[in-house]
């Protein structure tokens, strides 16, 4: 049976003058909606049907509720077609600067912080080469002064080491990168005064300007340093008035690496911020748009956007203000490439996102009932999914019932490192499974945006299957795989794989429920290898704990932080593993003291590889960090106090019989315990296979099995 829809095709030698007919094609997609415009119906479907290839798409792609019912796809999944927003770096030519040998050529672009080159994202040259300097003060800040009361004080100056911060030619276009507590705030130079050794910044650090736990002042580094150009090869920088290089316009200029050469350089220069932004109004939304086997490549900001308040925090009313150097958490305002808002029933199937400045995709306000599936998102300046509006359930702006599903996230973070791989603010239902998200440096997964325990509209959202692994990398703190803020009842985080989490200073777990997390299901969950404990709760009411495996946390595997008078959590039927680190671990004589923990754990199977005697189930130990190296050790074995308040009188303390637990292998042998335990081992995580997928949109759309006669194409 034939449809009505509309069909317009698009080839990369398609023309602007096509009629849009599979014989005569046209070359974007921009000049497709010009068509589909011009015919179609009010309500009428539309189906763009785009062949494999690689197209320039130097403006971003508008659709409103007129465009609502159509579909963008590829003709053949096996050859997507590729949106490029970026332009060729043409014309190099050998010139020196003070001495250095560089290559140059006119600039296609005015800003962003990524140059291409064969597809590999290029640094900007930064001071120093590795490592970080460290401040020698911030105004009146003490940095031994109370962390929590004063860390909010935020600051625009700083006074320097001698010799750290060299006269520079181009203050202006040099960052000052702070990396601290849970975010990186990225500080513009607005003027050195090399006498009194001081920088000032327009923008204002949100947090004080220490490291954090370590009561110092804070280290930071210089990016975009062009006297530092040429010292290493595979380096840019963006000569924007060409006072560097002598040449009196814009250029790229760039120090070559081994074997490459004038004639042989192969670079791109994203020209375009937003792919596609699909917006609708609060009384008009946008419906039922999608894309399905469509790849993005190459996006980022002409100038990188302040962070600016209210963050949506208590402390909103209390910050000055301007512009910050960074968001409060999870890099929540940088924009994403592909941005959704007052979108119903969007679906983005397969392809990818990669090469862009900010996060993937945006489901901002308004976004409902919204799949994505099975997209690959990778070199992303931030991460790959952030989502949220209104905290009010009952807005129109509320974001809800959202599916990510089966998508693969990695190497995020290559600009804001605080980011999320997949972040929801406010949001409800939301379904959250089977994604891989790794190769970030803070935490895959979060959701909740309410501190302590006021009203949360983030409810009844099921984290589920997702494989989630090599996160932190030593870099920030306060991260976990999951992140959950918040009271949240009828949310779920199940069957999730999570190892290989390292936080710098303090914080590396692998799930955390943060300030008055309450009402959660923690269950058949496997967590290994994180450098704090493998599950974390805060503070927080009446969550259930089960039927999970945790192992090989550098702290100990369970931690309460801030215990209070009624039950936190319920512990019972998990596998708990230890290499000479407790099952509960926590501080001594510290408000986490572990005999003042507020949960009820029973009918675990708790063992421990290298025991301290008495320290197996319950121990207070020390943390001592040294240039990002963290060494735990044993302060006060508890296990005798542990069981005599009640904990654990049912809980068995075996081997559990695993076949290579020290190496991930948690397979019980025959004779094991743990299948009597209820507790899971690995389970079976990641993106499953196209034909397992069974969300309502992710079906394809289909060819008119009895179309009108078409010529074949003239391309």
């Amino acid at each position: 049976m034939s449809t009505d829809r509309i069909e317009v095709f698009v080839h990369p030698n398609g023309s602007r003058y096509a009629d849009g007919s599979q014989g005569y094609p046209v070359g974007s997609l921009v000049t497709a909606m010009t068509l589909v415009r011009s015919r179609r119906a009010p309500g009428q479907r539309a189906v763009v049907w785009i062949a494999g290839g690689r197209y320039p798409h130097h403006e971003t792609l508008r659709l409103g509720p007129a465009d609502s019912f159509t579909s963008f796809v590829a003709l053949d999944h096996a050859d997507p077609p590729v949106f490029d927003g970026s332009a060729a770096v043409t014309g190099w030519r050998s010139i020196t600067v003070d001495g250095r040998d560089l290559l140059a050529a006119p600039a296609p672009a005015e800003g962003g912080r990524a140059l291409y080159v064969d597809g590999q994202r290029r640094a900007r040259p930064r001071l120093p080469r590795s490592g970080r300097l460290r401040m020698a003060g911030a105004g009146d800040l003490d940095p031994a002064a109370h962390g929590v009361g004063t860390m909010f004080d935020g600051g625009d100056t700083f006074t320097f080491t001698e010799g750290d911060v060299p006269e520079l030619s181009e203050p202006e276009r040099v960052e000052v990168v702070v990396p601290h507590y849970w975010v990186q705030e990225r500080l513009p130079i607005g003027s050195i005064d090399h006498r009194t050794r001081t920088v000032t910044s327009p923008y204002r650090s949100l947090f004080a300007l220490r490291e954090d736990s370590a009561k110092t002042f804070a280290t930071y580094y210089l990016d975009n340093v062009v006297e530092a150009l040429g010292e290493v090869g595979g380096e840019w920088y963006l000569d924007t008035t060409g006072a560097v290089s002598g040449l009196g316009s814009s250029h790229v200029l760039y120090a070559p690496a081994e074997r490459e050469s004038a004639t042989s350089l192969h670079a791109r220069l994203p020209v375009i911020d937003t792919f596609v932004a699909i917006e609708g109004e609060a009384d008009e939304p946008v419906r039922e748009i999608r894309f399905e086997h469509v790849a993005f490549a190459y996006a980022d900001f002409a100038t990188a956007p302040a962070a600016v308040p209210p963050f949506g925090v208590r402390e909103d009313p209390l910050l000055p203000p301007g512009e910050y150097g960074s968001d409060i958490q999870a890099a929540a305002q940088v924009p994403a490439a592909v941005r959704l808002r007052h979108a119903h029933a969007c679906a983005v199937v397969g392809g990818s996102i990669s090469h862009v400045g900010g996060y993937g995709v945006e489901l901002g306000e308004g976004t409902r009932g919204a799949l994505l599936s099975g997209i690959d998102l990778s070199d992303l300046g931030a991460g790959g999914v952030r989502a949220g509006g209104s905290a009010d359930a009952g807005s129109p702006g509320f974001v809800s019932h959202n599916e990510i599903s089966d998508c693969t996230i990695r190497s995020g973070g290559r600009v804001y490192p605080g980011c999320v791989g997949i972040l929801v603010q406010h949001g409800a239902h939301h379904v959250i499974a089977h994604n891989e998200i790794s190769d970030m440096l803070y935490t895959a997964i979060s959701v909740g945006w309410v501190w302590d325990y006021h009203a949360s509209a983030s409810v009844g959202n099921i984290i589920e299957g997702n494989h989630l692994h090599h996160l932190g990398q030593g870099e920030l703190n306060d991260m976990g795989g999951i992140y959950l803020l918040g009271i949240a009842p009828g949310t779920v985080i199940r069957h999730n794989h999570i190892h290989d989490v390292q936080c710098r200073n303090y914080g590396g777990w692998g799930i955390y429920l943060d300030e008055a997390s309450s009402h959660v299901v923690v269950e058949g969950n496997t967590v290994h290898d994180t450098s704090s404990q493998c599950m974390h709760l805060h503070y927080g009411r009446e969550n259930i704990v089960r039927d999970n495996l945790f192992a090989f946390g550098g702290e100990g595997q369970i931690a309460v932080t801030r215990p209070e008078e009624q039950t936190g959590m319920t512990v019972m039927n998990n596998i708990i593993l230890g290499r000479g680190r407790p099952a509960f671990g926590g501080h001594h004589q510290r408000p986490d003291d572990v005999r003042d923990f507020n949960v009820r754990s029973d009918l675990n199977l708790i063992w421990d590889y290298e025991a301290a005697p008495g320290a197996v189930v319950a121990a207070n130990g020390r943390v001592e960090v040294s240039d990002g190296n963290r060494r735990w050790s044993l302060v006060h074995a508890a296990d005798e106090e542990w069981l005599a308040a009640g904990h654990d009188t049912h809980s068995r303390v075996a081997d559990p019989l695993l076949r290579d637990p020290l190496a991930g292998d948690f397979t019980p042998l025959p004779g094991s315990p743990v299948p009597g335990s209820g507790a899971g081992t690995a389970p079976d995580a990641g993106p499953r296979p196209a034909a397992a997928r069974r969300h309502p949109l992710v079906q394809p759309t289909l060819p008119d099995p009895s179309p009108p006669t078409r010529a074949r194409s003239v391309f």
